[in-house]
């Protein structure tokens, strides 16, 4: 649709409200499928968020411009800014030469991609209520009011209104005298020589110390629960390396602190102070467990940093209001990102509400799920089957199928353990395997698959592909990072680092699964070494496929890492004597033995 004549008040199918990154990306989709929508936009550009945040300017999405491979799906992997589109121009890496680039680039980007396809957004469009319809005109669901008193009507509605304030806790008294996040002056010379104190445990937090670090006289952060590494958790929301001077500090003894303490109160004192109480948990406590309350010297500042909330309930009537939770801080959603309203469906960052292992916070991630939501608006509202490939049934073009979304496919990475992939396989009867197809369904919310069953009941076969990590797998675990040997190569099982798993359902039962070898470069069809098997991946998809569906009876392709058990056997040379004596103990692991186990000390 052309923005300049198709977004005036009237009857849409597909109402998106927001024009940041998730609704462009919504309204790319529909514009494609050549579906009757608009984009109601409050400011007068897209992407206004960004105009002002994250406040100190940098993003902490990485913009990689250089990898080993040439697939454009391998390099989106590594593009965290970019959203999709056929259009090769638009990307960010075209943007910016910066690892983490500045937000300015990204307004700069997404008023770019909204411009050159056209997407139709209606500017400087404020909504005011958002209600069910009541009228007689046929499929319609809803009704929007803008500010100006202009009446749009859809079908479904598309709520990707991002970050809508600033989350403050309503228990702490006293609040009205807190700096936040937004509002706190971001010019680092104000803070020289004065005491700071800053209230949460996330990005936000950390990025607001790091950047007054150098100038005040010291910075006490304040959260309310250990911290979570991003770098250990692998959830891209967690805080990140970027972020985490103060804890250097803190542990070089710099008067830099981060301690789980929970505000309760802040006073100003005669002298334009702070006066900051806060409540500890000492279940730790020998003699005596409980809470008990302290108060710090008072500070000059007090910054609060806990966040955002996700929906922004004031612009629902109250027949069309969603329910929420986190206490209002994001939308109750289904598994198809589906509200408690029906035909109402959230977008972008809220779509973390379901997801806490991938992406869905940030727009390398949601890009694939608005992807895979546009699929599934397809198909209940304009009668389109969700996207399948159809793939011929024996071993080898199964087994390579398999092994080329893996290695390239950007969705499956950047969602890993959320969306997956599926497999179907009919029934069949030997040697008549030719008459049917597997079918392959992509990027599909791993709790829908399992809760609507569609594909188990469909089908006799079931393969189910997901990209994961396997620290779970061992007993006592350690810290990602301390996991610095390699893994045993011929115990498949036991890897820490991403790698693939399929499983196999039949008759909608789990019956096994099998998993390939991590990768340096995440890439599982070609050998991370030069002396290994080359098609070790390859062989073992092989042999779980024929096992399987008996395709070639018989038949069983190499899958030894280094290309036989002879080899393997040459290449692990021997502890000496005094070097057995130096082995830990590691009769305890009833699991995979982490590859973090060096040998004693002399």
């Amino acid at each position: 649709m052309d923005s300049s004549s198709k977004n005036s008040p009237g009857t849409y199918q597909y109402v998106i409200v927001g024009a940041g990154p998730a609704g462009l990306q919504m309204g790319y989709f529909l514009k494609r499928a050549g579906r009757n929508y608009v984009i109601l936009e409050a400011s007068d550009v897209p992407g206004s968020f960004f105009r002002t945040n994250p406040v100190h300017r940098t993003l902490i999405s990485i913009n990689k411009r250089f990898n080993p491979f040439p697939e454009h799906e391998y390099n989106m992997r590594h593009d965290w800014n970019s959203l999709l589109s056929d259009d090769r121009d638009l990307l960010f890496t075209k943007y910016s030469k910066e690892l983490f680039p500045s937000a300015d680039d990204l307004v700069r980007y997404v008023n770019d991609f909204a411009s050159k396809l056209k997407i139709n957004i209606k500017y400087n469009t404020r909504v005011k209520e958002i209600s069910k319809y009541k009228g007689n005109e046929p499929n319609v669901n809803f009704k929007i009011l803008t500010t100006e008193g202009a009446v749009y009507k859809a079908e479904v509605m598309l709520v990707a209104t991002g970050a809508v304030s600033e989350r403050i806790p309503d228990e702490i008294k006293g609040k009205e005298h807190l700096e936040t996040y937004g509002t706190h002056d971001v010019d680092p010379e104000k803070y020289e020589g004065k005491s700071v104190c800053i209230i949460g445990n996330g990005n936000s937090a950390f990025e607001a110390a790091n950047n007054l670090a150098g100038h005040a006289s010291l910075v006490h952060i304040f959260g309310d629960r250990k911290l979570k590494y991003a770098w250990e958790t692998h959830f891209v929301g967690d805080l990140r390396a970027i972020n985490n001077t103060i804890l250097d500090m803190y542990q070089l003894k710099s008067l830099a602190v981060y301690v789980a303490l929970l505000l309760q109160s802040v006073e100003k004192t005669p002298e334009g102070k702070y006066l900051c109480t806060f409540k500890d948990v000492v279940a730790h406590w020998e003699k005596k467990q409980g809470y008990y309350f302290l108060r710090p010297p008072a500070y000059d500042h007090v910054i609060c940093c806990t966040g955002f909330n996700y929906v922004d309930l004031s612009i629902f009537a109250e027949d069309c209001k969603p329910e929420t939770k986190a206490g209002g801080k994001f939308p109750k959603l289904s598994n198809t990102w589906e509200s408690s309203i029906p035909n109402m469906y959230f977008m972008g960052t809220s779509m973390q509400c379901i997801d806490r292992k991938a992406a869905s916070g940030f727009i390398h991630g949601f890009r694939y799920n608005i992807r895979t939501l546009s699929n599934f608006l397809n198909e209940k509202y304009n009668d389109v089957p969700y996207p399948t490939v159809k793939v011929d049934m024996n071993v080898d073009a199964i087994a390579k199928r398999i092994i080329n979304r893996v290695s390239l496919g950007d969705s499956i990475y950047q969602m890993n353990d959320f969306l997956i992939h599926v497999v179907g396989i009919p029934d069949f009867e030997p040697g008549k395997e030719d008459m049917v197809k597997a079918h392959f369904y992509e990027d599909l919310p791993k709790p829908y698959v399992f809760e609507s069953r569609r594909f188990f009941d469909k089908y006799k076969h079931v393969l189910v592909i997901k990209l994961v990590y396997g620290f779970d797998e061992f007993e006592k675990i350690a810290v990602a990072n301390d996991f610095v040997h390699t893994p045993d190569f011929e115990v498949g099982r036991c890897h820490a680092f991403l790698h693939p798993r399929v499983a196999h359902y039949l008759n909608g039962e789990y019956q096994s699964q099998t998993l390939l070898h991590e990768s340096f470069v995440l890439r599982y069809d070609v050998p991370g070494f030069l002396d290994q098997n080359p098609d070790i991946n390859l062989n073992l998809l092989r042999n779980f496929v024929n096992k399987i569906l008996k395709l070639e009876p018989g038949k069983e392709w190499n899958a030894s890492f280094f290309g036989s058990k002879e080899l393997f056997e040459s290449r692990v040379f021997p502890f000496t004597e005094e070097e057995k004596k130096r082995v830990p103990d590691l009769s305890g692991y009833n699991a995979c033995i982490p590859y973090s186990i060096d040998l004693m000390p002399r």
